[in-house]
C-alpha cells in the first residue's frame, strides 16, 4: 500500500490578509492544496490509524459518475 503524506506549514507572510489557507502551505504527497481550504481535522485514537479530514471550497468539479456507480 501506497504511503500517504501531510504535510501543514505556517507560511511567513507581512500581509493582514487572513482567510482559508492563507497563512498555511498544505501538501499531500508533496501537491500543495490551493486556495480554498477552510479546515483541516486529525483524529488520532489509541490503537487506531490517525484519519484526517480536510474541507475545502472547489473551483471546479471533475467527476466520474460511472466510477460513482460501481461504488454501490
Amino acid at each position: 500500500m501506497k504511503k500517504l503524506r501531510l504535510e501543514i506549514k505556517k507560511r511567513v507572510t507581512k500581509s493582514d490578509d487572513f482567510g482559508y489557507s492563507y497563512e498555511y502551505d498544505i501538501k499531500i504527497n508533496g501537491h500543495k492544496l490551493g486556495r480554498g481550504v477552510t479546515g483541516v481535522n486529525l483524529d488520532m485514537k489509541a490503537n487506531k490509524l490517525p484519519r484526517v479530514t480536510i474541507e475545502f471550497l472547489p473551483d471546479e468539479l471533475d467527476i466520474d459518475v460511472r466510477a460513482l456507480l460501481d461504488l454501490g
